[in-house]
């Protein structure tokens, strides 16, 4: 009877209050003390990266099993933390962090860092506490900013027929950041809508890809005619711009020609027209042709009744 006894109370102690006790865990450390198989672990990065000044830094840190634990991103000579989970302590709004599940047991904390600048230079630690605390140092070198030079590039459609359109790209690039505008002109004159001569036949696109430091313009003229053949130019500075020849060529068989197509529709109308009184003249010769053989029909007869 005492064995039965015994074993029941160990079923109970067992199945009902060691789950109940694990259920009560509060604390995180007691969480890694009663799973230890789950220890977090830093998997590998790069330790040691190296930007320009103005740049942005990426400094990345992978976590196995991170469990209920949050990851902390933090300067080595700071007290501050930098981030904490997916918040950021910092009033610099060019740092954040991204936070991303890859799998259940993998968990992303990159800290980013947007327009770097030669004193955030330094030591970095992802830090985790759990039964103790586990460190991931990263080294950020900061290298002075990369001179860029303006660049322009301008293409597009060299020879195009009468009534073709012409298409002509600019892509600028600036020195720091993408230029805001470009200026085109024709034959030494500024291009523009106004201008009687493109006058509703004038479009202007831009883009920005991102990130990026160009700008990307075209312009399409229309129904290409004879007096849009000249050289087209592309403006960034007053230092930079580029040239391009446009040649329309009279290609008369590849387009309509409205002032052929009307005489044509002219030549056309007046063939119908010749055509319509040679009928009609016909068909009045015929109508006298055929009363002139009744009235001999209807003489024929009526001296044929008198007799």
């Amino acid at each position: 009877m005492i064995w039965i006894i015994r074993i029941i109370i160990l079923a109970i102690n067992m199945w009902i209050i060691k789950p109940l006790l694990i259920g009560r865990i509060d604390s995180n450390e007691d969480y890694y003390r009663h799973f230890p198989s789950v220890i977090p672990s830093f998997l590998p990065v790069p330790t040691n990266l190296t930007v320009h000044e103005g740049e942005t830094a990426r400094l990345q840190c992978r976590i196995h099993n991170l469990g209920p634990k949050m990851a902390v991103w933090k300067k080595s000579n700071e007290p501050s933390p930098l981030t904490v989970g997916k918040i950021a302590f910092t009033p610099n709004k060019n740092i954040e962090v991204e936070t991303v599940d890859v799998t259940e047991t993998e968990t992303k904390y990159d800290l980013i860092m947007k327009d770097v600048q030669q004193d955030q230079a330094g030591l970095y630690e992802c830090q985790i506490s759990a039964t103790e605390n586990y460190t991931l140092n990263v080294t950020l070198n900061v290298l002075d900013p990369v001179e860029y030079k303006p660049e322009l590039e301008l293409s597009g459609t060299e020879y195009v027929s009468l009534m073709e359109d012409i298409r002509l790209t600019c892509n600028a690039t600036g020195a720091t950041k993408a230029p805001d505008q470009v200026d085109w002109f024709f034959d030494g004159k500024i291009i523009s809508e106004m201008n009687p001569q493109f006058y509703g036949r004038l479009y202007k696109l831009s883009d920005k890809p991102s990130p990026g430091r160009s700008l990307i313009s075209e312009i399409i003229v229309e129904k290409a005619t004879m007096a849009d053949r000249g050289i087209y130019v592309c403006r960034l500075t007053k230092d930079l711009a580029k040239g391009f020849t446009v040649n329309v060529l009279n290609d008369k068989k590849n387009h309509r020609d409205p002032k052929r197509d009307n005489n044509g529709g002219n030549e056309q109308k007046q063939s119908d027209i010749m055509s319509s009184s040679r009928y009609n003249s016909g068909s009045s010769k015929l109508n006298t042709l055929q009363w002139t053989y009744f009235i001999i029909f209807f003489y024929l007869a009526s001296l044929s009744w008198q007799r």
